[in-house]
């Protein structure tokens, strides 16, 4: 997982809700991202926001925890069947990072794990919002794409207002 994705999550969260700018701000900043690169790392991302979202769907104990995971995991669905042009696409296989966040969720129950996958889809958001940013800094990009990277942009962005008061509410 990109460490400084994590860290923005963090911090950009608190900056989100005081400035939606200044978030913007800091992710305009990102270095451009290839088409492949673009593709391979929001299935990625997308694979673990949906993974962790069915986890939540089980173990969440806040209502509205489990309503924004069944949000994402329709949501992620639909992003990898536009992204891969198939019906019902496989799960992309998680490297190391993205491994380690799904098990340390897994170890999670209560309210702990609430918080725990608030926080994640935070950090997940942010390193997602980053990916769409990088891709559309690319000048050489297929306007199909592009048009995905902008809608995904938006949706990340209204999501991280919603974890935002996810998170106040589970503390």
């Amino acid at each position: 997982m990109d460490r400084r994705g994590i860290l923005l999550g963090s911090a950009g969260l608190a900056a989100l809700a005081l400035s939606p700018r200044l978030v913007l701000a800091q992710v305009r900043t990102v270095p451009a991202v290839s088409g492949a690169e673009h593709l391979a790392k929001t299935l990625m991302g997308g694979t673990l926001a949906k993974q962790t979202s069915q986890l939540a769907l089980e173990r969440a104990q806040n209502a509205k925890v489990k309503q924004f995971a069944s949000f994402e995991i329709a949501e992620q669905t639909a992003l990898a069947q536009v992204l891969t042009d198939v019906d019902n696409p496989p799960p992309v296989p998680l490297d190391a990072d993205h491994a380690a966040v799904l098990k340390t969720l897994q170890g999670q129950t209560g309210a702990a794990f609430d918080r725990a996958y608030v926080l994640s889809q935070i950090q997940q958001h942010q390193a997602l919002l980053q990916i769409q940013q990088g891709y559309l800094e690319n000048t050489n990009r297929s306007a199909d794409t592009q048009h995905i990277a902008v809608l995904a942009r938006v949706s990340i962005q209204q999501h991280l207002v919603m974890l935002q008061e996810l998170q106040q509410m589970v503390g």
